[in-house]
């Protein structure tokens, strides 16, 4: 298993190396970060279990990033070493990234490439942490792989066409349960171009996904045609039909394929307000969209939203571009936790956002209740989360952040609350060096098992070459 996941990374490196020559800009950017931190409880034990510790971290990290005309490439790769004085002793964490993004035919044949490999949380019913540091055995190394090659072709002033291709996997380097592959292939004809009142989209979509020890595959196939009518300055009417079909083993006999339909309209009764909705009816129900956009500029707006339908975790996940390109389902501390439901999905969802000449912030919020139609149980999650960060001078910075998560699930006894605060300093004295400091405190309550608290506090150097 290693070893394959190192010729997925080395496969990144050959296309980079292959494609150096046509480079015409070349940059290798190496920074080492050394952090000194106090934690209160490094195994995020329960209370009566707490153990203070003193942890130096050490992190060499080289960035090489190569572009030009046709391709663009990146590889970044890190090794992280800690020590813990208590203890007496140490651990190496590794981590790379690897993208390539290629033309390989002028303005028609394109190539994607991509490797990863992190640290993640193995279960989302366990403890998990904001960072590296804590010492617990709920980690895995996760590892994805991914190779797109598309074709977009311009027939004419109104007609295109694109057809799509990905591979992609996800592994659990720990246990084979989570393992998955991807095939996704897509393909769209389309009609239209600005200043037309009429455009449409014709369109498949098949995806099949595999997932290794686990008799619940899921598959997907779906065409549709996607039509868009602007009516007026103002006023635009939408109308989407189509077929699906889905396949994926669940306890009850409820069909899972037939037509389906969506009405709609997209409303501008201001250059500072738009509303869209549409309704629909789908095989497993009806379905509804709404969203309402205000922004009182660029930088500063409102947006709330709402969303009933159904999402494949499985297929939505792994088709995602997540925190270093892991797919799957994340809680709010970055870590991934990978699944293969299908869920009827109600989900509504706020955020404001501003920017400032000295600060800029954001708060956002959501509220979910998922049915999983393989367990048949039922999830309702909601979210809080807020940032701000201030420019206290030219060269220094202030972040905060802060989050609250509360989740229930039908077998599980009680809600599981997650909070998660931090506030960051960071001043840069001379060019290519940042010193700093910063204070997090998690809090885990609800659960029967995970109940604890952590404080984290610590200072850091961080200097690029």
């Amino acid at each position: 298993m290693v070893m394959w996941n190192f010729y997925r990374l080395l496969g990144c490196i050959v296309l980079l190396v292959t494609f150096s020559s046509a480079y015409a800009k070349v940059e290798i950017v190496p920074t080492l970060l050394t952090t000194y931190s106090w934690t209160d409880n490094l195994s995020l034990a329960i209370d009566a279990l707490q153990e203070e510790e003193m942890v130096t971290e050490i992190r060499p990290e080289v960035t090489l990033n190569l572009e030009s005309r046709r391709h663009r490439g990146t590889l970044n790769t890190s090794f992280q070493h800690f020590t813990y004085q208590r203890r007496d002793e140490t651990r190496e964490l590794q981590q790379y990234r690897a993208r390539t993004n290629s033309m390989l035919v002028t303005d028609m044949l394109y190539l994607n490439f991509s490797a990863d490999r992190s640290q993640r949380a193995a279960s989302e019913q366990g403890v998990v942490a904001v960072n590296n540091v804590a010492l617990i055995s709920n980690r895995t190394d996760v590892s994805s792989f991914n190779v797109n090659p598309y074709l977009l072709k311009r027939w004419s002033p109104y007609w295109k066409s694109t057809i799509d291709y990905s591979y992609r996997e996800i592994n659990d380097e720990s246990s084979a349960t989570n393992n998955s592959q991807t095939q996704e292939l897509t393909g769209m004809l389309s009609y239209g171009r600005g200043g037309e009142p009429l455009s449409m989209d014709l369109s498949y979509r098949g995806v099949r996904v595999g997932v290794e020890r686990n008799l619940r595959p899921t598959e997907l196939n779906e065409i549709r045609l996607d039509t868009h009518y602007q009516m007026s300055s103002i006023l635009a009417l939408l109308l989407n039909a189509g077929y699906e079909e889905d396949q994926y083993n669940r306890a009850t006999t409820e069909k899972t394929q037939g037509g389906f339909g969506e009405v709609g309209v997209e409303l501008l009764p201001t250059r500072k307000v738009s509303v869209s909705g549409t309704v629909g009816e789908r095989y497993f129900g009806n379905t509804a969209f709404l969203q309402l956009l205000y922004r009182y500029n660029r930088e500063t707006g409102v947006e709330i939203g709402y969303r009933k339908d159904i999402t494949q975790t499985a297929v939505e996940s792994t088709s995602s571009e997540l925190q270093l390109g892991v797919g799957g389902q994340f809680d709010e501390l970055n870590n991934t936790f990978l699944t293969t439901e299908v869920n009827k999905t109600r989900r509504t969802n706020i955020r404001f956002y501003y920017q400032r000449a000295k600060s800029r912030g954001e708060l956002s919020g959501y509220y979910v209740i998922r049915d999983f139609q393989l367990s048949l149980n039922r999830e309702v999650v909601d979210f809080i989360a807020a940032t701000w960060s201030w420019s206290v001078t030219a060269r220094s910075t202030v972040d905060i952040d802060f989050s609250i998560r509360g989740r229930e699930i039908d077998n599980q006894v009680g809600e599981d609350r997650l909070q998660y605060a931090r506030l960051k300093f960071q001043t840069i004295p001379r060019k290519n060096v940042s010193i700093g400091g910063e204070y997090g405190v998690t809090k885990r309550s609800g659960s029967a098992f995970q109940n604890y608290r952590q404080q984290q506090l610590g200072v850091f150097v961080n200097l690029s070459f």
